[in-house]
């Protein structure tokens, strides 16, 4: 049976339960680090599918849209955490900022310790959300922000206290974290691997989404049949499922070349695991630049969001970084053969800076366990 021990107990906000891979590993990274450093931590997660998130990570989880029991939650923890991931933005909508923001301040209102574990925040454009996330935020008891564009926005909003600019949770795992055993058979089944484990070819991991026009599909496509020509084998993989299959299916619709296509939803150790197969990684999914940064994969982003752009920015890697607007095969090709004439220099620069971004994560997780002895703010 669960907490069964007389462990601190934490609470875990953040988009948990809805499928996607990236925020899970998020969660998933913050449970590893908790339980590493605090062995007896009891953890109870706020999701919004509780079944399969008490399945997954061994926690307590409870419904996020159940007011109830988020009360019944924050009254019994010593430490509330609104996770990582982009939860305080209004760009899809305002709705998501609010809800987080409101059990921030139910978490305060009950004088419990708060954490912002991590966070991507923003973009802001509501006048009402900036001035609530500045009230809010200014009451918890530690910050910690992804990148310095959330800590910049916070400071223009007119958040006064310490914030401190670390990284993505995610980039506490490392190589060692993760069982490759967890992906193997889905790979040897599509004949990416033999029947002893070995990649018949380099292997290029994939992920991508749909946005605005989709004029980058044909060109990732095209990109995509060049590389399959040059000897690699191309894997296409949904971060965000069922999402993300509809880029995929038109990808490969587009190619002539063979390609593979998982059409399936992966856990977050899954996709970890699979990256950790990958020889290069061509992302627009801000996680799967993560996951190849936090396992030593080279890696190109295709940038549709600032987010993308201010992770390979922090990770070292801003000309690996291609735009949106002006994305084609051309371009692509040319930074991919740049990478490739001096493959041991851009391994060594992404090594030493994955080892620092880890160590910065390590030491978020830190700050929060520390606040497992410390009295709430007043």
């Amino acid at each position: 049976m669960l907490f069964r021990d007389k462990g601190p107990r934490v609470v875990i906000s953040g988009y948990y339960g809805f499928n996607n891979c990236g925020d899970e590993a998020v969660l998933y990274a913050i449970i590893h680090c908790l339980r590493r450093l605090k062995p007896n931590v009891r953890i109870t997660v706020l999701s919004n599918n509780p079944e399969s998130t008490r399945a997954m990570y061994n926690v307590r989880a409870v419904d996020r849209w159940s007011p109830f029991q988020v009360a019944r939650e924050l009254f019994a923890c010593h430490l509330f955490i609104s996770g990582g991931g982009s939860l305080i933005q209004d760009v899809t909508s305002v709705k998501s900022a609010r809800y987080y923001l409101a059990v921030i301040r139910l978490a305060r209102l009950l004088a419990r310790k708060t954490m912002i574990y991590g966070q991507g925040v923003g973009p802001l454009s509501d006048q009402k959300i900036r001035e609530r996330t500045a009230s809010v935020f200014e009451n918890c008891d530690e910050i910690t922000v992804r990148d310095e564009g959330s800590a910049s926005l916070l400071r223009e909003i007119g958040v006064k206290r310490d914030i401190t600019v670390t990284c993505d949770p995610v980039l506490a795992l490392s190589y060692e974290d993760i069982d490759r055993e967890e992906i193997r058979e889905y790979l040897h089944e599509m004949n990416i691997l033999d029947k002893d484990g070995r990649k018949h070819k380099p292997l290029l991991l994939v992920t991508v989404r749909r946005w605005k026009d989709d004029r980058h599909l044909p060109e990732v496509a095209a990109l995509l049949d060049e590389q399959a020509r040059k000897g690699w084998d191309v894997l296409l993989a949904p971060m965000h499922f069922p999402m993300d299959m509809q880029a995929i299916d038109i990808i490969s619709n587009l190619m002539n070349e063979r390609l593979y296509c998982l059409g399936t939803s992966l856990s977050a150790s899954q996709f970890l695991a699979l990256t950790a197969y990958a020889d290069k990684v061509f992302s627009m999914r801000l996680h799967g630049l993560i996951f190849a940064m936090a396992l030593g994969a080279p890696m190109i982003g295709l940038s549709y969001d600032p987010k993308v752009d201010g992770f390979m920015e922090l990770a070292g890697l801003r000309r690996d970084c291609l735009s949106f607007e002006d994305f084609n095969r051309e371009s692509a090709e040319s930074l991919i053969e740049d990478m490739e004439s001096e493959p041991l220099i851009m391994l060594t620069i992404q090594e030493r800076r994955r080892q620092e971004l880890r160590d910065a994560a390590w030491d978020m997780a830190g700050r929060a366990v520390s606040l497992l002895s410390k009295e709430p703010r007043a």
